[in-house]
């Protein structure tokens, strides 16, 4: 797959465009009976795992001769968990100041939470819960590395680690037990795994006749994003809850990342592809402080339109401008540190 799969930059990149459009729904729960998410909620269930899938087989590839397992946690250190410590630290800080000033300034509330006193108690309460709400992630991330040992020894043989697949997918699908890491982390984690450790690779979708390449990616995209965006649309808001529905969004789970990987193989002197590639670097930068901005665009805003969210498409409108002024807003923070700090870029992103 890590061979097969060389767009797996660009294909996180692009997951994470997604996941704005997910986080650009957060605000909505200060105004909630009044929104019609029907047009955005959906992606929810798809961009974590599909992240997890692809961070579960970066972790296990071309493990089956030597692990190395304690070169891979150092690694890790500097890439994940000291990112994570000073993004949670920093932001407890900075909504302390800013929640702050918006109780002075503008005298309501824009804020599900009071502001919390800056003890030594709510400072390290911030890496448990991180300030950032889609830190969970990242959190599940650093929680599942000791699990790996036990995954790898498992991933040596094929029926024990399949057996082991299928106890936690039951464990998902009837609430067997409780267990800290999301339906939508783990399983998929275990996936990436299992496909990381067997070197397997994402099929290619070939055309039936041979057509010139031009067209056949005119006809990847109108065939396959209509029908990534209705199985999105239809499956969406199924929820793990029985063995065949938990099946069912791994299916479409794997269906919507090979997708992904074919338009951008397809296409990749396209215009899409080469922003994807160009600003990649950014990646974690955009995951991390997307749901800060959005705080500060989109807040303020509803005290305007606040009455129109009844309404599907307005709130489908509102998200997708929202979610480009945030765009616009990280990527130039980031080219800006990133071009002035080079070395603060790098120990707050990990790269």
């Amino acid at each position: 797959m890590k061979k097969n799969l060389q767009h797996i930059d660009e294909i996180r990149f692009l997951i994470i465009h997604l996941i704005l459009v997910n986080h650009s729904m957060m605000s909505y729960a200060l105004i909630r009976d009044k929104v019609d998410q029907t047009l955005i909620g959906f992606w929810f269930e798809f961009t974590s795992p599909i992240l997890a899938l692809m961070s579960g087989y970066l972790f296990f590839y071309g493990t089956s001769g030597h692990f190395g397992y304690m070169e891979k946690v150092r690694r890790r250190i500097p890439s994940l968990l000291v990112p994570y410590v000073i993004w949670s630290l920093g932001f407890f800080l900075i909504y302390f100041g800013v929640k702050e000033i918006a109780s002075q300034v503008f005298h309501y509330s824009l804020w599900y939470e009071s502001v919390k006193p800056i003890t030594w108690r709510n400072v390290l309460g911030s890496l448990v819960y991180p300030p950032l709400i889609n830190f969970w992630y990242l959190q599940n991330l650093i929680l599942i590395i000791p699990f790996n040992i036990l995954f790898y020894y498992l991933l040596k043989n094929k029926a024990l680690s399949l057996i082991f697949f299928l106890a936690v997918l039951f464990v998902f699908a009837y609430n067997a037990i409780p267990l800290y890491f999301s339906p939508r982390f783990l399983p998929f984690y275990m996936m990436g795994c299992y496909f990381g450790y067997h070197k397997m690779h994402l099929p290619k979708f070939n055309t039936p006749v041979r057509i010139p390449k031009f067209q056949s990616n005119v006809l990847l995209s109108v065939v396959w994003i209509p029908l990534i965006l209705f199985i999105s649309l239809e499956t969406g808001f199924i929820e793990y809850s029985g063995i065949v529905l938990v099946m069912l969004k791994i299916a479409v789970v794997l269906f919507l990342l090979i997708c992904t990987y074919n338009l951008l193989d397809a296409s990749p002197n396209g215009i899409v592809f080469r922003y994807l590639k160009k600003y990649k670097a950014y990646s974690f930068f955009l995951f991390a402080i997307h749901t800060f901005i959005f705080t500060l665009v989109q807040r303020p805003l509803f005290r305007l339109v606040e009455n129109e969210f009844y309404n599907k498409y307005f709130t489908l409108a509102f998200s997708l401008v929202t979610v480009i002024i945030v765009l616009v807003i990280s990527l130039a923070l980031g080219v800006l540190i990133k071009k002035r700090w080079p070395g603060i870029f790098g120990l707050i992103t990990g790269r």
